[in-house]
């Protein structure tokens, strides 16, 4: 079961994506330690993530938080980012059921068919793991966004790959 996130869920948000992103202690397949250096994210920006037409939906065990996704409507459809899964919990399923999650969200709640998403150019393993479940690499590259505070390369070609999934929404009306 996922909720949404509200105010009070900042820090512990912060703490599983950087956990999850950056941490050469605890490094999953999802890890981005040996190609960025520093935090993933911060209060601030997870604030921002969680306000007007945007959202981060999360997974508990328990107490703890696991899993988590960021939404956001973008008219004509819909950005999924920030895709999250505690390191001990990887492997399980858990992301694709949050990938899922997440456009089934997205669908039901703004009405959209289509979803974005952004990955690093380097993560290959990654965009297969998004392309066997019906995302598709654009021609749109941009550059590291090291001006968004989310940490700093440790590689100087590395860019942002643009990938993008059509649905029908027909098929899954009752």
């Amino acid at each position: 079961m996922f909720i949404e996130a509200t105010e009070q869920h900042i820090s512990e948000i912060v703490e599983l994506v950087n956990l999850s992103y950056r941490s050469k202690a605890q490094q999953g397949w999802t890890s981005e330690a040996s190609i960025v250096d520093g935090d993933r994210t911060n209060a601030q920006q997870i604030r921002e993530l969680i306000q007007n037409n945007s959202n981060i939906l999360l997974m508990f065990q328990g107490m703890q938080l696991i899993a988590c996704v960021h939404v956001k409507n973008c008219e004509k459809s819909g950005y999924i980012g920030m895709l999250t899964t505690h390191p001990v919990m990887q492997n399980q399923g858990l992301g694709k059921q949050l990938l899922q999650t997440a456009e089934t969200y997205l669908k039901q709640k703004y009405g959209v068919s289509t979803f974005q998403m952004s990955v690093l150019s380097t993560r290959t393993e990654l965009i297969a793991f998004y392309q066997r479940r019906g995302y598709a690499l654009t021609h749109q590259v941009d550059a590291y966004p090291i001006h968004a505070n989310v940490g700093q390369p440790l590689f100087q070609d590395l860019t942002v790959l643009n990938l993008i999934k059509h649905t029908d929404l027909a098929e899954h009306d009752c």
